[in-house]
């Protein structure tokens, strides 16, 4: 994030957040940097193949949804800095997955657009809970 103008309150507004949204019903205060470079690690993690279950894949994509709630409670200044870093990871994010048409989660147009994806490339625990064959993202039933 760059310093330059950036005011007392911003700076406050970026060092708040995690205890606001704690306050709000997360279980402890994350700070931004935590939160990014969760949502940065899962990209890399999906890249490599994320072969872990269906279970922690939903529950890995939380630091994006904390990152939503996050934005919007910052300081004009901060927000815009830290939303190019976001929508940077975000385009990543969709280089290595695919939109699933709810085809396997049960989530559809109304909510987040992050979760409805879901890695291209299928391996491990993952792709047996989704129903995949073969560790290359195609369904067992043909798709």
């Amino acid at each position: 994030m760059e310093s330059q103008n950036l005011s007392r309150e911003d700076y406050q507004s970026a060092l708040r957040v995690g205890e606001v949204l704690r306050e709000r019903g997360w279980r402890r205060a994350f700070s931004l940097p935590q939160m990014v470079e969760g949502w940065s690690g899962l990209i890399e993690e999906i890249r490599e193949g994320y072969d872990w279950c269906t279970d922690e894949y939903r529950n890995d994509l939380v630091c994006r949804e904390w990152l939503d709630q996050a934005l919007p409670l910052l300081t004009e200044p901060v927000r815009a800095n830290w939303q190019v870093i976001v929508d940077q990871l975000d385009e990543k994010f969709r280089e290595v997955t695919v939109d699933d048409g709810a085809a396997f989660w049960p989530f559809g147009v109304t909510d987040p657009w992050w979760l409805r994806r879901r890695p291209k490339v299928l391996i491990g625990e993952l792709a047996r809970d989704l129903g995949c064959n073969g560790g290359d993202g195609t369904s067992a039933a043909g798709g």
